[in-house]
């Protein structure tokens, strides 16, 4: 195999390509439509091994109309309507997709939405530390990125005198010659009169910061290809290609004006334009935005560690065979099995939160038959030790404490916690009860989650990170900056409370909970009354007649939701293990990746499987080969 070359003027001297069985393209046909559109194309490798590589940059284009496309650099351009096929050669092998060009003769104005606010936050100006924070700089302020195009259509077309843009003399624009540093600017160099966010703000100034018609099209989702990518030693780079689906139908290619961004950049970083690079073994999620949608590509880095040999550890039960898949791919050795002492201090402290005492010791360590950790992981936990402790954990997470519920509101809550961890009530119901309940927080004891969580605000926030796993603070005040969550969200779920009311009872510091027959929640920014918001799937209409919760409670604890079972199981493994599965356990993201997906998707699922039981849950992973081993390393 040809050694890599270290020619960084020369990305094609960069690849070893050997001999690949074949090669493929994505994406596989292409559609362009105006002469303002172009399409990134990625040529992968397939090798006998299984391996695959970019080979994108060293690959000969081929275009059999000519007169109809042209390809630079694996990108195909626009000339005149008609069709062809872009074939790509590259060490013997070849491949084809077909390439359909319309509607070139007609104008291509620049989109304002779509383009020119992309190219505004690709060139980083509308970010919180610039002209996105909420004072702006300079006098100068924008909607952090994009969020608001009212706001900054008339910022950039009216204030201060319209100097900012000169559709005289395009290129004079304050708007560009400030992050060219043609003149002094405090955010430094931001552009380059050879950057595509360059073009598209000067020609947008040029046509007159011209507003986009009522039937310009809005982005409904963005595609990251490839979606996930695991390379050996040779494949050390990957471009990325990011398609923008729009309501129309359309697809077209925005990686030029996507941003991107790597969550761990000790493995792998990206560059403005999507192209990935190894720094060292292990995984990264690579996470590309345009406008407020947001994708993620999954991207492995493997090398051959000197010396490794694969031992081949038993399994003693799924979450083994999954973890070890994980461990043998990254050629990573576990840790020998820990002792039974250490097991045995492990299990109680997990379970009990306690130590265990001499007798119990003893009658453990004597014990020589070979089921006898699973023995120690039942009776723990279906000891009342176990459900004091573990109401004591929960109680916790849900902000039990006498400043939020008095010294009587917690003890009816505690009591109450206790008795669906004793019976090991399932968590989907146990979820449901909470969200759902009403009454004297006295007399039903779960109606206490709603004297911590008083407003629709708390409420949205609290239940998102307690039950979604996701952290959904940021979209309070403007579309979350790292994550698919907008304000629209926010407010909508914030819907589903906005009818809890609050009143005394006839005890003294009592309090009742009850559905009142009025009561909204208006988006800040737009002014709109926001209906009932289920994550992923939409806005949903609930008669007056109906308690909102029951809506949003069924959405949540149906066995199709996306985050429920999985936000659940994650908080358990974190408890016994240290670390979630996603770190931090309430922090689910695109752009926190679980360190192993296939485990987590296959615990959530029998976690439903189990009716939800958290005890299952609970005896499923301290019977584990994984959860028993030593904490001393092997090497």
């Amino acid at each position: 195999m040809p050694a890599v070359a270290n020619d960084k003027a020369n990305p094609a001297a960069q690849i070893a390509v050997g001999d690949p069985a074949n090669i493929s393209l994505v994406p596989e046909k292409i559609d362009l439509k105006g002469k303002r559109t172009r399409q990134q194309v990625i040529v992968t490798g397939h090798y006998a091994n299984g391996e695959l590589r970019d080979l994108t940059p060293a690959a000969e284009f081929v275009s059999t109309n000519p007169a109809v496309i042209r390809i630079q650099r694996g990108v195909v351009y626009p000339l005149a309507n008609g069709t062809a096929e872009l074939v790509a050669k590259i060490s013997g092998k070849e491949a084809r997709i077909p390439v359909a060009v319309s509607q070139t003769e007609q104008p291509a104005p620049v989109s304002f939405k779509n383009s020119t606010l992309a190219a505004l936050t690709k060139a980083g100006c509308n970010l919180g530390a610039c002209h996105g924070s909420p004072s702006g700089k300079g006098g100068f302020r924008l909607s952090l990125r994009a969020y608001d195009p009212t706001l900054d259509i008339v910022t950039l077309r009216s204030e201060y005198y319209g100097r900012r843009t000169n559709i005289v003399a395009p290129e004079e624009s304050l708007l560009l010659r400030k992050p060219l540093m043609e003149l002094a600017h405090g955010g430094g160099r931001r552009l380059k009169k050879q950057d595509p966010s360059y073009e598209i703000m000067r020609d947008w100034i040029a046509e007159g910061l011209r507003l986009d018609p009522p039937t310009e099209p809005d982005v409904v989702r963005i595609q990251v290809l490839p979606e996930n990518r695991v390379f050996q030693k040779d494949g050390a780079r990957q471009q990325l290609v990011v398609l923008a689906h729009y309501n129309d139908g359309s697809i077209r290619d925005v990686t030029p004006i996507a941003c991107f961004s790597s969550s761990a950049e000790t493995v792998a970083k990206v560059n403005d334009e999507g192209l990935v690079e190894k720094v060292s073994r292990g995984e990264t999620a690579i996470l590309a935005r345009y406008l407020d949608k947001m994708a993620t590509s999954y991207i492995t880095f493997l090398e051959d560690v000197a010396g490794f040999a694969w031992t081949n550890p038993p399994e003693q039960n799924f979450i083994d065979k999954l973890v070890n898949a994980k461990l043998k791919q990254l050629q990573i050795l576990p840790s020998e099995l820990c002792s039974d002492e250490e097991f045995l201090r492990r299990a109680y402290l997990d379970c009990t939160g306690r130590l265990p005492t001499v007798e119990e010791s003893q009658a453990f360590i004597s014990d020589q038959s070979p089921n006898k950790r699973d023995r120690l992981v039942d009776q723990l936990v279906d000891s009342d030790d176990f459900a004091s402790f573990w109401t004591l954990m929960t109680g916790d997470i849900l902000r039990s404490n006498s400043k939020k519920l008095n010294a009587t509101g917690v003890q009816k809550f505690r009591l109450w916690l206790y008795e669906c961890i004793r019976n090991d009530r399932p968590l989907n119901q146990f979820a449901k009860e909470l969200l759902t309940s009403s009454g004297s927080a006295y007399k039903n004891p779960a109606a206490n989650y709603w004297r911590a969580s008083r407003d629709p605000q708390d409420a949205t926030e609290t239940t998102a990170q307690l039950f979604l796993g996701i952290r959904i603070q940021c979209a309070k005040c403007h579309n979350h900056p790292f994550e698919r969550w907008t304000q629209d969200n926010y407010y909508g779920i914030g819907a589903a409370f906005a009818r809890i009311g609050r009143k005394p009872g006839t005890d003294a510091d009592e309090e009742v909970v009850y559905v009142a027959k009025g009561g909204e929640v208006t988006q800040p920014r737009t002014g709109k009354q926001m209906k009932t918001h289920l994550l992923l799937k939409g806005d949903v209409d609930v008669p007056a007649d109906r308690d909102r919760r029951e809506v949003f409670a069924d959405w949540l604890t149906a066995d199709d939701n996306p985050f429920f079972a999985k936000a659940s199981i994650n908080r358990i493994w974190g408890q016994l293990l240290g670390r979630g599965i996603v770190e931090p356990v309430d922090d689910f993201r695109d752009s926190n990746p679980p360190s192993n997906a296939p485990l987590l998707d296959t615990l959530s699922s029998e976690f439903i499987k189990n009716g939800y039981s958290r005890k299952w849950a609970i005896k499923t992973i301290m019977k584990s080969r994984t959860y028993q081993l030593s904490s001393r390393k092997n090497a």
